[in-house]
């Protein structure tokens, strides 16, 4: 009973994890030699958390409310974004034509910025770090001399914006980042490798002894090669996506993610397709899809493009790795019980098909 609970933390905890990451994202264009236009897109859960806006408090933040409570918003982000250029503050303009976004299941806030101010630039960045854990802001900054991206990790770290092309090594190490974030706030594409993982521990029982004990046998590289079979197949769409070669309406992207969650999720106790290199690269072209929405709302680099495609897939593969590595311990108490694993495994593909199947309903 106790392993049993340990599983199930493990299961609450990695959906947990898969959205505890705080992520706001500066995206802004020079439009003249001193003007700059552009959005910050901040979760709606940490203005909430920060700002308090629900004036009822019954958790339940309204259009109505944010609407409301708006100049509350830009008050804050007036006193925590902070844009100068040679100890001369920006001019700054918070827009009032607020819209809502989502990104993996989070409601965002795009709230328009305008800053009109002679270059070099600097960013002094203060919002949400004292009250949302691992809070971090992602600059996206296109100029006319090139274009350069950065992560602001603390209060105490201001950005000087750079008026000549970032470097390719920059680019890969931010790309490289933003794939890792990416496949771990997607909770989707999570449960999906949970899935693949589950597969090793739970084997067809038609199979004989001696096929069993080979074809079960509990293997990290067969877990990665997987899994990387996985990173190939939606790398590819994710490409062509990016490059503007092919282009697939998000909407039903997003359903068919949906749709490959439950049925890996499914096949964990069917055994339909035994077959899981097949599955997982047909499964893997479809999430290379979601990816490719994510990228694009990060922008791509156009000085290095490229650079920035290859960083996002290793990110991507480097944070999959992640998972396996953190879900051994669990698939090792599973492999070695062998009654704990005839209810855990099954309970956990059917909890996870219904999500999947919820998820194909709420995206239609």
């Amino acid at each position: 009973m106790r392993i049993l609970i340990l599983f199930a933390l493990f299961f609450m905890i990695s959906a947990t994890q898969a959205h505890e990451f705080s992520t706001a994202n500066l995206t802004l264009k020079q439009t003249a030699d001193d003007r700059h236009e552009g959005y910050l897109a901040i979760a709606l859960s940490d203005l909430q958390q920060t700002l308090n806006l629900d004036p009822t408090h019954d958790g339940n933040l309204t259009w109505a409310d944010l609407k409301s409570s708006h100049p509350k918003v830009i008050n804050y982000f007036q006193k925590s974004a902070d844009f100068n250029s040679s100890d001369e503050s920006c001019d700054v303009s918070w827009g009032s034509d607020i819209s809502l976004q989502d990104s993996y299941g989070e409601t965002l806030l795009k709230q328009p910025v305008t800053i009109t101010c002679s270059q070099p630039i600097t960013v002094h960045y203060t919002a949400f770090f004292n009250t949302t854990s691992d809070h971090k802001l992602l600059i996206n900054w296109e100029l006319t001399e090139g274009q350069t991206q950065a992560i602001i990790q603390s209060p105490e770290q201001p950005f000087a914006v750079s008026t000549s092309s970032q470097s390719a090594w920059d680019t890969f190490l931010f790309y490289l980042y933003q794939g890792m974030i990416h496949i771990w706030i997607g909770l989707d594409h999570v449960l999906f490798v949970l899935t693949l993982l589950l597969h090793f521990v739970n084997k067809p029982a038609s199979q004989n002894t001696s096929t069993l004990k080979t074809a079960n046998a509990f293997n990290l590289k067969s877990m990665v090669w997987l899994v990387t079979g996985f990173t190939i197949a939606h790398s590819i769409t994710l490409t062509l996506t990016a490059l503007d070669w092919i282009s697939v309406s998000s909407k039903w992207a997003e359903v068919g993610i949906a749709i490959s969650v439950a049925y890996s999720a499914l096949n964990v106790v069917t055994h339909w397709i035994k077959r899981l290199m097949l599955m997982t690269v047909a499964f893997g072209l479809l999430h290379g899809l979601g990816f490719a929405g994510a990228l694009s709302e990060l922008g791509l680099c156009k000085s290095h493009q490229l650079t920035s495609i290859i960083g996002f897939n290793l990110g991507v593969e480097i944070g999959q790795i992640a998972i396996i590595l953190a879900a051994l311990p669990v698939l090792w108490l599973l492999k070695a019980k062998e009654s704990l694993r005839k209810f855990v495994v099954p309970a956990s593909s059917l909890a996870i098909f219904a999500l999947g199947m919820f998820w194909v309903w709420e995206r239609i």
